[in-house]
């Protein structure tokens, strides 16, 4: 279960945020901290973002890592593994820290992070008018859950074989489950 310390301002948390060693989310004056993942954790992000980049490398899009946060409301505040925006990103800020407009994010879950990335995320994302994907891959297996946008909510797709193609229809190009989880020995 991922620790929540007492609540803060906006204007609190980003100081905190930007003064601390790790990321921190904000839900609502709440302040989440998000600790480093493991080794499988880290290297399923990685790859996702190599794959994407990779497929994306001809296309208006920009791949970002970890540590761009996102904004879902001014309220709100989250750091997705992945975040990907088709065409030019929009920034809340001049530095370039929170991103505005991802068209695809993606969650690598961890024990910790499990509940909130299939539960409340699914709803903060959606909550988002430019995410029109959410992928979240398991570290523990091979499995995917693609979430995209429909009319009235999320419309739901799972994947468990190495042999399974995403298509990721928002940004127009495939991803092989097998290019996320090719070393962390979960594939044979």
């Amino acid at each position: 279960m991922i620790a929540k310390t007492r609540e803060m301002t906006v204007a609190e948390y980003f100081a905190f945020d930007e003064a601390s060693e790790i990321c921190n989310e904000f839900i609502d004056g709440e302040i989440y901290p998000m600790p480093g993942g493991s080794g499988p954790h880290n290297e399923i992000a990685a790859y996702a973002i190599t794959a994407l980049s990779t497929a994306l490398a001809n296309l208006d899009c920009r791949v970002y890592a970890s540590q761009m946060r996102v904004r879902i409301d001014p309220s709100k505040y989250v750091y997705p593994d992945v975040s990907v925006v088709l065409g030019q990103p929009r920034f809340e800020d001049e530095n370039e820290v929170t991103l505005l407009n991802p068209t695809v994010v993606v969650e690598v879950t961890s024990p910790s992070s499990m509940t909130r990335d299939h539960i409340s995320k699914v709803e903060l994302y959606g909550a988002v008018p430019s995410i029109e994907g959410y992928l979240i891959l398991d570290q523990t297996r091979v499995f995917a859950e693609w979430y995209t946008r429909a009319e009235g909510g999320w419309h739901l797709r799972q994947f468990s074989d190495a042999a399974d193609v995403i298509r990721m229809e928002p940004l127009g190009i495939d991803l092989p489950l097998a290019q996320a989880y090719r070393t962390i020995g979960i594939i044979d």
